[in-house]
């Protein structure tokens, strides 16, 4: 996959950060952006931040 010479260098400069080669860096990005917007579960317990209000207050 190829993106914006911008991201690209982003990217670059996150996988020598965290010493994670680029499709693994690629892979932990989208899976934390994911579970942030709660597209994909997290295995953790409870409701996304995003998604309580009044009518799910237990």
């Amino acid at each position: 996959m190829n993106f914006t010479h911008e991201i690209e260098t982003a990217l670059a400069a996150y996988s020598q950060e965290t010493n994670l080669g680029r499709d693994e860096a690629i892979q932990r990005i989208l899976r934390e952006w994911l579970v942030r917007e709660g597209f994909l579960f997290s295995g953790e317990e409870g409701i996304h931040p995003a998604k309580l209000n009044a009518s799910n207050d237990d």
